[in-house]
């Protein structure tokens, strides 16, 4: 990164995240972040939809579910804070959520078509936040950030899980 000025807006949990970008512009992360998910995407056959690399672990369907969940709450969270709203935000829990949804049968082509959607809703959101919408400060499970933060975290968070899919899902281990 060129720019780490809004490592300081963050909780330090997310720097992880950010350290997996390499430009300070929030839209090209998400761009990028976008072409590696779907060049990921393309090479799960069906063989490895619904693997799990252990016992226990969620399927390969299931952590690109977990990409999307989390960045429709992500940006929920970027959204409301843009509007200068100071409302504390609740936490979520991962693992619940996923339970949760464990009996929907997903295929791979709705995940892509709803990961396309999701994305592109979140890029047009970010687009249209001035920088004062940017670096609003708001607080969201216990911790502050700014939507520009949140729009890094959710880059890096894609990067992050497209990263461990190629990883541990598509290589035989």
């Amino acid at each position: 990164m060129t720019d780490k000025t809004y490592y300081k807006d963050a909780p330090s949990y997310c720097h992880y995240y950010f350290d997996l970008l390499q430009t300070d512009n929030v839209i090209n992360e998400l761009e990028k972040s976008r072409k590696l998910t779907l060049d990921t995407i393309e090479l799960i056959t069906p063989e490895k939809e619904n693997f799990s690399y252990l016992p226990n672990k969620w399927t390969t369907l299931e952590v690109l579910k977990h990409i999307i969940v989390c960045e429709r709450i992500y940006t929920y969270r970027a959204l409301r804070f843009s509007r200068f709203d100071n409302t504390e935000l609740a936490g979520f829990d991962e693992n619940e959520y996923t339970a949760n949804v464990k009996k929907i049968k997903y295929h791979l082509k709705d995940l892509l078509d709803e990961y396309i959607n999701v994305r592109n809703a979140s890029m047009n959101l970010f687009k249209n936040m001035t920088e004062e919408m940017l670096n609003f400060k708001g607080k969201a499970n216990n911790a502050y950030f700014t939507p520009r933060t949140i729009g890094f975290m959710t880059a890096g968070h894609n990067i992050h899980h497209c990263n461990f899919i190629k990883t541990y899902y598509l290589n035989d281990i």
